[in-house]
């Protein structure tokens, strides 16, 4: 199974000085980045970044609105999810004493997983059968379920091919673009199944009265998706099983 990126997103009540985040920021992340933009006015959408960072090997990147911070980290292996969790308890540590309450958060992981026929794997195992044809050449499968009362998961599963496709010229000279040429010569290299798990106190948050995340509650979710990572994914695929 290969790693591509780790991810988080907390989430907190509308908050508008940005200027107050760098130095737990600064003492979360020390020289991961080096700048931190700030925008000079408070955009009326919440959603809009008023801080972006971006580490200069293009590793890692943080970004800020005014109700959500999420925070990536790219081009990963599965030994850097310690560094990760590691991270994101400082940071979550930082942004408390800060003053930040944390509404709820969210944990994302996104893998592929090389199968010689992604699809059929994905279509015997888990989809009716009846749908199962000859026909079907893309599967994409959504699944969300609460687990322990507390907590989502949500987990994506596709097909995916990787395919090489030798560049075409017009009598011009220019590259035809790749929606304009068939795929008939085309090589598939590989196929892959990518599977996007989130983990989520959302739940939580829905139903309890003035919940928010804490640090066992983080740390749970952390161990859960450690869990996740060894056993029910692979389960889910290989088994039908969630």
């Amino acid at each position: 199974m290969k790693f591509n990126y780790f991810s988080i997103t907390f989430w907190f009540k509308i908050y508008n000085n940005p200027e107050n985040l760098i130095v737990p920021l600064r003492d979360s992340f020390k020289e991961e980045f080096t700048n931190y933009n700030i925008r000079s006015e408070i955009p009326n959408n919440l959603f809009i970044p008023i801080i972006n960072a971006m580490n200069p090997d293009l590793r890692t990147n943080l970004s800020i609105s005014q109700i959500n911070l999420q925070y990536n980290m790219d081009r990963v292996t599965k030994n850097d999810f310690n560094n990760f969790k590691e991270k994101i308890l400082k940071l979550y540590e930082n942004l408390t004493e800060a003053g930040i309450e944390i509404e709820h958060t969210a944990i994302c992981i996104n893998t592929d997983l090389e199968e010689k026929n992604a699809l059929d794997k994905l279509t015997k195992n888990i989809i009716n059968k009846k749908i199962c044809t000859n026909d079907l050449v893309d599967v994409s499968l959504k699944f969300g379920k609460k687990h322990e009362d507390l907590f989502y998961k949500i987990i994506n599963l596709l097909n995916k091919k990787q395919i090489k496709i030798n560049n075409v010229v017009d009598d011009k000279g220019r590259n035809i673009p790749i929606p304009l040429i068939p795929w008939n010569n085309s090589l598939i290299e590989k196929e892959l199944i990518e599977i996007q798990y989130e983990i989520n106190d959302k739940y939580s948050f829905d139903y309890t009265k003035n919940y928010h995340t804490t640090e066992f509650y983080l740390n749970k979710m952390f161990y859960i998706l450690e869990q996740d990572m060894e056993s029910d994914i692979e389960n889910l695929i290989t088994k039908g099983e969630l």
